[in-house]
């Protein structure tokens, strides 16, 4: 994207970042053991934040040098196949579980989308998919579906 693309996006997901974040307080954020319905949205939006400013910052400081757009051919049609990855997955996440198909969103992602060598999706995929669970099922005590998995407890 060209620098004044990323000043538009830059500005556009900061603001939406803080009015996320002011209309999670109102919703309550709890605490780190016992999470309020806001918990995760503050969060999350802070982290966009973050991110945002870090385009913000990228685009006043550094040279971009004309290429090809994100809207080249090639760059729409990953756009496109990842959108409807994500649709997805959103629509099969209690049809087959959560550990299943974030691996297969991720093997997806990472072998078809970006062709990496198989190993590494596969490695990649695995930890992604653990850490998520992880922090989810074990830390934040969120219930996850479980889809095919059914009863079985890990």
């Amino acid at each position: 994207m060209g620098v004044k693309a990323d000043r538009i996006s830059g500005f556009f997901w900061l603001f939406f970042s803080i009015f996320i974040a002011i209309e999670a307080k109102r919703l309550g954020l709890g605490t780190l053991h016992k999470p309020g319905p806001g918990f995760l949205y503050f969060w999350t939006s802070i982290a966009l934040g973050i991110m945002s400013i870090i385009i913000l910052i990228r685009a006043w400081t550094n040279k971009v040098e004309p290429g090809e757009t994100i809207f080249g051919k090639q760059n729409l049609s990953k756009i496109f196949s990842v959108l409807i990855a994500v649709f997805l997955y959103a629509f099969f996440m209690d049809h087959l579980g959560f550990i299943p198909i974030t691996l297969l969103l991720f093997i997806y992602l990472l072998g078809v989308i970006e062709k990496k060598k198989w190993y590494f999706t596969i490695f990649v995929s695995v930890i992604v998919t653990a850490a998520a669970y992880l922090i989810f099922e074990i830390w934040l005590k969120s219930q996850l579906p479980r889809g095919l998995l059914g009863s079985l407890r890990f």
